[in-house]
């Protein structure tokens, strides 16, 4: 029993980490370009969708830097 438990838990781990290493590059994408057109794409605006994450967590500025830290880490954590 507990082999199969870690067995289903591995491959979830492992879903999770694909998934993670499709979604990140498209946020990105979708910041970038939404940045440089001005406007938000096919109705997703990731920059509103991030800076109300931000903003549900506190108003600090602090906070804001923090995010946007731990975005860049985990990008480029992802390109290695």
């Amino acid at each position: 029993m507990k082999e199969e438990i870690k067995k289903v838990l591995k491959s979830t781990k492992r879903y999770l980490a694909e998934f993670t290493e499709i979604a990140v590059p498209v946020l990105c994408l979708g910041v970038v370009v939404q940045l440089i057109v001005g406007e938000s794409l096919l109705g997703w605006d990731p920059i509103k969708n991030i800076q109300e994450s931000i903003n549900s967590l506190g108003q600090s500025n602090f906070i804001g830097v923090a995010s946007l830290l731990i975005l860049y880490s985990v990008f480029k954590n992802q390109q290695q």
